[in-house]
């Protein structure tokens, strides 16, 4: 994806407009907008409802790569895929480091909201998970639970996902090491043509 910065408080995506959160001093990542704003949209042309939960992952070591990411969504995505019977999960993932020693990652996942409504049981794993990996710590940075159509409902919550596109924290690791990653089953290019979503 073409990387650029947009600082203004608005972002046009396959001619749709997003209310995004920037402003002068929090420029924000086209390159990974997209994948959060695709993410979303092509969940909801799958299922009439979308869960999203916003979280976030700390460890206590510096790593070189972003090996523990990839372990952590496929573990996870082996137990929700399991008790959940869905093959569709979106997820998002961006690396950051400031003044820590070590970097963290902010996440955003989405699911089939007409099977996961609350995060309870999403929140045990994902607490598990890390602590298996030896992470330090999780956040929680809340969830959405957004109905196909519902246009208030979706500009809320890429307005609360966007602050994962922020520029700042990005850049600190090797130049192999990539500053974000998506589940690309889900991250394929929207159209520009939009068409007519059918519920399920």
């Amino acid at each position: 994806m073409t990387r650029s910065v947009i600082n203004n408080e608005y972002y046009i995506r396959v001619g749709r407009i997003y209310r995004v959160n920037s402003n002068s001093k929090k420029n924000l990542r086209t390159d990974i907008l997209k994948p959060l704003i695709d993410s979303l949209e092509l969940m909801l042309a799958k299922y009439c409802r979308v869960h999203i939960l916003r979280f976030d992952l700390h460890l206590t070591e510096f790593t070189s790569d972003n090996r523990i990411m990839s372990t952590m969504q496929r573990r996870l995505f082996r137990r929700i895929r399991a008790k959940y019977k869905v093959q569709n999960i979106g997820f998002v993932w961006v690396r950051e480091k400031e003044k820590a020693k070590a970097q963290h990652y902010h996440c955003a996942i989405y699911l089939n909201g007409n099977k996961i409504r609350h995060p309870g049981l999403i929140q045990h794993w994902i607490k598990e998970i890390w602590s298996q990996l030896e992470g330090s710590s999780n956040h929680w940075a809340g969830y959405h639970n957004i109905n196909r159509g519902d246009m208030e409902a979706i500009q809320n919550a890429i307005y609360h996902i966007s602050y994962l596109a922020k520029t700042r924290g990005k850049g600190y690791r090797p130049t192999q090491t990539k500053d974000y990653g998506w589940a690309r089953n889900i991250c394929a290019t929207v159209s520009a043509e939009r068409t007519p979503r059918k519920s399920k």
